[in-house]
């Protein structure tokens, strides 16, 4: 019983360590197994790779959820970035090697005029508006950004399909692959109303808005490049200096807008005559300069200067208005007369001081000897202001007598100057730059108060009433508020109109014509008596003395010195004669100083006489005395 009951247990036993080495691997697969034990083994066998399978089953299910997760990222990051480049507030691009357009996102299309990314890509590569790459001059900065790998802030302008031009701000970088350029991504920004911005804060900062021409400021920069690009050894810098007449006379007669009108075509004017390789700026006010680059001769200086005053000397028909403008130049060049912008600018202000003293539409070159000139006119211009001030300004008179009583017929006032330092200094120094300071207007406003009152003083005294004659500066006649003063100053001092004579040159007449016969017309409305001085010398025109409608011609004293010897100056004195006779005027002769001279002029019938041969200029007291006694004693009894 225990045998058999054993047994079973034995086997079992086996068995089991059997099971334990299938199990464990140990168990071989020899022919000597039993049989019956194979299937067995074959079923364990089976479970084992049913189990490897299904861990297959799940690494293959992770790895394709991980793959479907991976994909879905890279689907979110493309969308991300679909949205982004098309949805991007700036333009974005993509362009191929040789700058032909990949990609473009609708901001970029709307930039270049498309409607939308869509349309951009219907128009093709080949429309001139996707040609940005090119036509805005990246192309040419390829090199700059294949080299740095990327470049910033390119500001380019771009022409667009609608015609607009464009200022772009673009950022490229060069994309390669393996080390081969492959393409160009970028962005652009459409910064126009900035740059526009920009460039009104540098008109406002550089450029004169009137006239366009650059300013001062610019002016100054502009010398400093052409005298850094001068050519060594014969090369000159050249400036030009010029200032017109009477700008603030014209503005207060003729209006402000006719001011400016009148200046916009002295630049053009300026710009034309000096040409295109030089450098023209409004300076201020009636002031403009001129800088002319690498000059190799003094002849090609003076050509370009008589160009320039050619075109300016024609006259100016605006806004209904014709008149002529009258300017003045000075030049100086580098290195001869300076070596900085500021001492060739004040050179070529002393020059343009000397062209003044010449006469209207000169220029003078700057030389040393104006430097030592300059200090001497400085010194006769303070001395002038003390001279006002403490009372060292007189007037003489000189006669005008009746060529045929030897009567006086009138005075003229002539201003005299004593100066305790200079001594007695003749007109001729200082009228010139009394002129060209302003201090003539104060000046001439005490001559003439002074004149007015000598004359009514005369008359009170029981002398006999004769006009009294007073010379007017062009600077005074065309100073604001002229015939107001010749109207206070009658009434101040009592004095009747038809005995002041104002004396004109021509040249004031053909100046401005329009205001100063606005101005003759006033002073005539008051009877005041006017003549024309040194006539002959000037601008002298028969429609002027018609339209100006003046009381006398004075026939300047060059006529008058050879006129007995002289056939051209007998028949010039001649003809001025019989012109003013036919035109109803009163006609003088000036300078009249010897006899032969006085019997031509009394054959010609010539009215009035004035001169050394009756009188030169005296005081008040040897006045008083002519006045009594005139000249009669003078003419022989076959002239009288």
């Amino acid at each position: 019983m225990r045998k058999t009951k054993g047994a079973p247990s034995c086997e079992l036993g086996i068995e089991a360590e059997r099971e334990a080495g299938v199990s464990s691997g140990l168990v071989g697969t020899s022919s000597q197994q039993p049989i019956s034990s194979r299937p067995f083994i074959e079923r364990r066998r089976s479970a084992r790779i049913q189990s490897s399978w299904s861990e297959a089953l799940d690494s293959l299910q992770r790895h394709l959820q991980g793959y479907e997760s991976a994909n879905k990222e890279l689907l979110e990051a493309e969308e991300t970035f679909r949205s982004i480049f098309e949805e991007a507030p700036i333009g974005i691009f993509q362009l191929s090697a040789d700058g032909q357009p990949l990609r473009l996102n609708s901001e970029m299309a709307r930039i270049l005029g498309f409607d939308s990314a869509e349309d951009c890509a219907a128009a093709g590569p080949g429309d001139e508006s996707l040609q940005f790459f090119h036509t805005s001059g990246i192309a040419e900065r390829g090199g700059l950004i294949d080299q740095g790998g990327m470049e910033n802030g390119i500001e380019l302008q771009v022409r667009c399909r609608d015609g607009a031009v464009k200022w772009l701000r673009f950022n490229v970088r060069p994309v390669r692959i393996n080390g081969v350029l492959v393409r160009y991504d970028g962005t652009a920004e459409d910064v126009t109303e900035r740059k526009r911005s920009e460039i009104r804060t540098e008109l406002l900062a550089y450029y004169d808005l009137l006239t366009g021409l650059p300013n001062r400021t610019l002016f100054h920069d502009r010398f400093n490049k052409a005298v850094a690009n001068l050519r060594p050894v014969s090369g000159r810098v050249v400036v030009l200096l010029l200032e017109f007449d009477s700008f603030k006379t014209i503005n207060d007669s003729l209006g402000r807008r006719f001011g400016d009108r009148l200046l916009q075509e002295i630049a053009e004017r300026i710009r034309a005559g000096a040409g295109d390789g030089a450098i023209v700026a409004r300076l201020g006010g009636a002031e403009f300069g001129v800088v002319l680059e690498d000059c190799r001769s003094l002849d090609e200086i003076v050509t370009a200067a008589e160009g320039i005053m050619a075109r300016l000397k024609g006259e100016y028909s605006l806004l209904g208005h014709t008149l002529n403008v009258f300017c003045n130049m000075g030049i100086s060049a580098f290195p001869a007369n300076g070596e900085d912008y500021e001492t060739l600018l004040k050179n070529a202000d002393v020059a343009r001081e000397f062209a003044k003293v010449d006469g209207a539409n000169g220029f003078r070159i700057f030389s040393e000897e104006m430097s030592n000139e300059i200090q001497t006119r400085l010194e006769i211009e303070r001395g002038l202001r003390q001279a006002l001030k403490k009372e060292q300004l007189y007037l003489e008179y000189q006669p005008q007598v009746d060529i045929w009583t030897g009567e006086v017929a009138g005075l003229e006032a002539l201003l005299r100057w004593n100066s305790p330092e200079l001594g007695l200094v003749p007109p001729t120094k200082f009228i010139g730059i009394a002129e060209n300071s302003s201090l003539i207007v104060p000046i001439g406003e005490w001559v003439l108060h002074a004149a007015c009152l000598q004359a009514r003083n005369w008359q009170d005294s029981g002398l006999p009433s004769v006009p009294i004659a007073v010379n007017v500066s062009p600077v005074q006649f065309r100073q604001q508020g002229f015939c107001d003063l010749v109207r206070r100053t009658l009434r101040d001092t009592g004095l009747r109109p038809e005995c002041l004579e104002l004396e004109l040159t021509e040249s004031l007449l053909m100046t401005n014509a329009d205001l100063t016969a606005s101005i003759i017309a006033e002073l005539k409305s008051m009877g005041v008596m006017l003549a024309i001085d040194d006539f002959g010398t000037g601008y002298s025109s028969l429609g002027y003395l018609r339209h100006f409608k003046v009381h006398r011609l004075k026939i300047a004293r060059s006529f008058i010195q050879d006129v007995s010897v002289d056939p051209d100056d007998a028949a010039i004195t001649i003809a001025i004669i019989k012109m003013a006779k036919a035109l109803n005027l009163a006609v003088l002769a000036e300078g009249v100083e010897t006899k032969e001279q006085l019997r031509f002029l009394r054959a010609q019938n010539c009215q009035a006489i004035q001169g050394f041969y009756f009188s030169r200029p005296v005081g008040v007291a040897e006045v008083g005395r002519h006045l009594r006694t005139g000249f009669r004693s003078l003419l022989t009894p076959e002239e009288t």
